[in-house]
């Protein structure tokens, strides 16, 4: 029911929307160039209102679940839904549009829409729902069956549901969008001349049958297996000269030469190595650090690693994704130059099919002030595109002819990053540096060794000798990176004259308590606490009732719940700290437990 409310909202704004615009919306129509504007006026506007309907189905979705509780199989099926029941629905006001325009939209917009829809789908949405439905059928085992390696059989799973999804993904294209095989002599004859060069002259070759300006190549070859087809868009006819058109085949089968579905498929999983080993060996230097910087007070700022680790590791991420995009791009001006300088397409005619392709689509003005279109490209643009920009491209290839590099010369972000390290790889910098990193190691080591034997010593000595030992300046100092401090030690003697002598010397107050709540002895902690609770701040004091609630020592803490500091607390510290303790109450160990029988 939630659903429907909000899809009905969705249909209703978009109509309130439509009668806002009507005026212009059907001039425009009337006054559009030719069939196709009216098709694109009408297409955008069916776009707008399934997404609409789309983002009504999440936020209901939202509501209901409290959750996203969505994978990907489910979220294409709601979109495919959405579209069709979207289409049939879409129709009705196709019809209104008529009898306001006195024009003949529905047949011809109806053509148009299907073939876009099986177009966009069999190359956007087909590959990754593919993938979906045989990664689901596949990976469930992958755990079981691989145990401890795990990790390898993920690796041989995406490895070859990747080969099993452009396998299957070129059959269905093949059924889904509209095309033929070529038979225009003029343009067989400058396929089958390409195809020869790279060897490859059995390879499929097919037209689009819509007004896509672009070509591709799917599909893959293994061993003796190729199901490898090169579709070619009908704009491609219509708006590039036959050495354009040329140009524009030679890249394509450039990208099949070099192997570079292959090649992006083995960047895939290298890039999910390094991104599972780089967020593993991230959490761990970061929790690592966390101990060694604030040692026993580490869980008190367990909220802020967990925020730094997030960050780290999301950071990781988009910069392992932005280099695979990178390489993807690389292979774009590897294939640019490859056409020209090994298979011989000629220089201008691949610039100047380049910026022909690159040049926007003529628009109606009705949608030239809907469509914001920036030549400039964002962040997001520069660093998570297949493709670079035209200038880049023409810049790139300019200068590999002019120069005679490599047709695969590319020099990748990475490489910079690793000329500037490289840089700083000199003796005049490593010398002093190795040097300063053995006196540094040097210095902690015999720490470490000084502070082992204060704790020894207090361990084993009297309250005497410890007191005549003078190690008060080093009370608060901890024998090792992840241990508490010596007062933790003098504490746990339980010795009464022996705190009071650190105390009076200089001992961390608000530690000392948290040590006398570990010991786990009321008395001493109700002496300490009436002797120190003026001296502590009131996060000193949460920090004393938090480890009583960790430690699950009811007495205790009852006795700082009822203490007039904790009214100080905010209302989220005492939340939590009630929250701690229940948690820690549930997870107790019976007090008693029947012995088994023997």
């Amino acid at each position: 029911m939630l659903y429907a409310f909000f899809l009905v909202i969705a249909i209703i704004y978009n109509w309130r929307k439509f009668r806002r615009e009507r005026v212009s919306f059907l001039s425009s129509l009337i006054d559009a160039k030719d069939s196709s504007h009216r098709e694109m006026i009408l297409s955008h506007h069916f776009y707008i209102f399934v997404f609409e309907a789309f983002i009504s189905f999440i936020v209901a979705h939202f509501i209901s679940e409290r959750a996203f509780a969505l994978g990907m199989i489910e979220i294409g099926a709601v979109y495919l839904v959405l579209l069709f029941s979207g289409f049939c629905l879409y129709q009705l006001f196709v019809r209104y549009v008529e009898k306001q325009t006195k024009l003949e939209l529905l047949d011809s917009f109806r053509r148009h829409l299907i073939q876009e829809v099986r177009v966009n789908f069999a190359i956007i949405l087909l590959p990754i729902f593919i993938y979906a439905v045989i990664n689901v059928t596949f990976q469930d085992g992958v755990y079981e069956e691989w145990g401890s390696l795990w990790f390898i059989g993920l690796v041989f799973n995406i490895i070859f549901v990747s080969v099993l999804t452009i396998a299957c993904s070129v059959i269905i294209m093949l059924r889904l969008i509209p095309n033929r095989e070529i038979s225009e002599p003029e343009y067989l004859e400058i396929i089958n001349k390409r195809l020869h060069q790279i060897e490859m002259p059995g390879m499929r070759v097919r037209w689009i049958e819509t007004d896509i300006k672009n070509a591709f190549v799917v599909g893959m070859k293994l061993l003796r297996f190729s199901n490898q087809t090169m579709f070619i868009g009908r704009k491609l006819r219509t708006t590039l000269t036959l050495s354009e058109f040329d140009a524009v085949i030679a890249h394509e089968l450039a990208h099949v030469a070099n192997r570079h579905i292959h090649k992006r498929v083995i960047d895939l999983i290298k890039n999910l190595i390094s991104v599972l080993m780089g967020v593993g060996l991230i959490m761990v230097l970061l929790i690592a650090f966390s101990l060694l910087y604030w040692g026993e007070d580490a869980s008190f700022h367990a909220g802020m690693t967990a925020a730094l680790v997030f960050i780290s590791c999301f950071t990781w991420v988009v910069f392992n994704y932005a280099l695979l995009f990178d390489t993807i791009r690389s292979h774009e001006y590897e294939a640019d130059a490859f056409a020209v300088m090994k298979l011989g397409a000629d220089l201008e005619s691949m610039k100047s099919a380049l910026r022909k392709l690159a040049a926007p689509e003529e628009m109606p003005d009705y949608l030239k002030g809907k469509i914001k279109s920036s030549q400039k490209k964002n962040f997001f643009q520069r660093h998570f595109s297949t493709h670079p920009d035209l200038e880049s491209r023409i810049d790139s290839l300019e200068k590999k002819v002019a120069f005679n590099l490599a047709f695969n010369h590319y020099v990748s972000p990475m490489k910079k990053f690793r000329g500037t390290v490289g840089s700083f790889m000199t003796w005049k910098i490593l010398v002093p540096g190795f040097t300063m990193f053995m006196v540094m190691t040097g210095y902690y080591v015999n720490g470490y060794r000084e502070s082992k034997k204060i704790l020894t010593f207090i361990q084993k000595s009297s309250s005497e000798k410890i007191i005549k030992r003078g190690i008060a300046s080093e009370i608060n100092t901890r024998p090792t990176p992840l241990s508490p401090s010596l007062m933790y030690y003098v504490v746990k003697k339980e010795d009464e004259v022996l705190i009071d002598y650190f105390l009076d010397r200089g001992a961390d107050k608000g530690k000392t308590l948290i040590y006398v709540s570990q010991t786990k002895n009321l008395n001493l902690l109700r002496k300490y606490y009436a002797q120190l609770k003026d001296k502590i701040s009131d996060e000193e004091y949460f920090k004393v009732l938090k480890k009583t609630a960790e430690m699950n020592h009811t007495e205790a803490y009852r006795y700082l719940v009822n203490a007039d500091k904790f009214e100080a607390l905010d209302s989220a510290s005492k939340q939590n700290i009630v929250r701690i303790h229940s948690k820690a109450t549930r997870s107790r160990a019976p007090a008693s437990l029947p012995k088994n029988k023997k």
